[in-house]
């Protein structure tokens, strides 16, 4: 991905288990299965141009920041501890997955899967 005055946009499709079903959560407050106009402006807001990315990802060497290279870039089974954050009522503790398509005239750029258990303390 390059970052040029606009970066292309990334479609995010975000499941939660429920049980043995994955349901599609929706759209809400810029959260859930949005589509977002300028990926890259989404990530400078999240980790500032300038600033290492945050381990693991520092330590697995996955880029955190607008252009990537292209590959194919892999994260073991990681914990992360979050920062004291206001989530939406729905984002609850649980099984969730995550796939964000990046893509420009047609054509795909990065496709992104994972999947994580939310947990609070």
């Amino acid at each position: 991905l390059t970052s040029p005055s606009r970066s292309p946009p990334a479609v995010l499709v975000v499941e939660k288990a429920l049980g043995d079903l994955w349901i599609q959560l929706p759209c809400i407050d810029q959260m859930g299965s949005c589509t977002y106009d300028d990926v890259c402006t989404v990530l400078d807001n999240i980790i500032p141009p300038g600033t290492a990315c945050p381990e693991p990802l520092l330590t697995y060497g996955i880029p955190c920041h607008c252009p990537f290279k292209a590959g194919s870039y892999s994260l073991p089974a990681s914990d992360f501890t979050l920062p004291d954050v206001e989530l939406p009522s729905w984002m609850t503790n649980g099984n969730y997955r995550v796939r964000a398509v990046v893509s420009s005239k047609g054509q795909e750029l990065a496709c992104v899967k994972l999947g994580f258990s939310l947990q609070s303390h």
